[in-house]
């Protein structure tokens, strides 16, 4: 009986410490947009400006689950698929109707 206390007290805690650093990051999501986005989707630039204030967060999901950029799928195919849930969530918490829009860089 002990030892199955201990083997479900280890899982508990493996299982607790390892969930922060699977869960998809907004700061991380930020640091692809400006590597792999940012070239592209600025003033003037060939894809327009793009920033998170533009939707809302339900519009962002629908874009993220269904457009993923089909002007240049071959972009969002280079992607891994952690750097689109990081990414995702960034537009997340920066959209237009979070609790903290981005208003800035």
């Amino acid at each position: 009986m002990k030892r199955l206390l201990l083997v479900f007290i280890t899982l508990t805690l493996v299982a607790a410490l390892a969930s922060p650093v699977l869960a998809a990051s907004s700061r991380r999501g930020k640091r692809t947009f400006k590597k792999e986005c940012k070239t592209c989707h600025v003033e003037g630039a060939e894809g327009g400006k793009i920033s998170p204030l533009q939707k809302t967060q339900a519009q962002w999901r629908e874009f993220f689950k269904k457009n993923q950029h089909q002007v240049k799928p071959d972009v969002w195919k280079k992607l891994s698929d952690k750097e689109r849930e990081n990414l995702l969530k960034f537009f997340l918490d920066f959209a237009l109707d979070s609790d903290q829009p981005e208003t800035c860089g």
